[in-house]
């Protein structure tokens, strides 16, 4: 058997220039991908849940809203609509050193777009309006009706409007 030193066996250690390049791509790619994931959701939501609720009675609508708005506030639902957010931090960060270059730029305009219309909108107005409706419980008729109509468009609005920034977020990741 023959013998071969250790040193011929061990590798060189990656530069840190590997490195930095390596979190570059993996924390742009997180954004994309937890961005894009975000945007199919509010998505979906502008084009089927809110159209299969707007021929429910207010009882059903009112009752499915709650139902949904409870069950979203799930792990695999925070992981990626706050991995958002932390992805886009983290990867606006790692390329801070390069703030000339337009990956930077886009990755900056992404992460405002997604920050603001996305995220903070969620947070501000969303959120808000779920809890609200959270609150109707044993409602007449007419309590329902106007629960619905303080809920219903001003909701789907606001949905559409981060759907559309988080659209836009994604659609920019993917050209950086």
């Amino acid at each position: 058997m023959s013998r071969t030193p250790i040193e011929a066996l061990s590798q060189k250690a990656p530069s840190s220039a590997a490195v930095g390049s390596a979190v570059r791509v993996f924390t742009l790619a997180g954004a994309t991908f937890t961005t894009g994931l975000i945007a199919g959701v509010f998505y979906a939501y502008a084009v089927s849940v809110t159209l299969g609720l707007a021929a429910q009675p207010d009882s059903s609508y009112v009752a499915t809203m709650q139902a949904i708005n409870e069950r979203i506030e799930n792990p695999l639902f925070f992981l990626s609509f706050f991995g958002a957010v932390l992805f886009l931090l983290a990867a606006l960060a790692v390329h801070l050193p390069k703030p000339r270059s337009s990956r930077f730029w886009l990755i900056a305009l992404a992460s405002a777009l997604y920050v603001v219309g996305g995220f903070l909108l969620t947070v501000v107005v969303n959120v808000p309006l779920n809890e609200e409706l959270a609150r109707v419980a044993d409602a007449s008729a007419g309590e329902l009706a106007r629960a619905r109509a303080a809920y219903e468009s001003p909701w789907n609005f606001w949905n559409g409007v981060r759907m559309v920034f988080s659209f836009l977020a994604f659609v920019v990741l993917v050209g950086a």
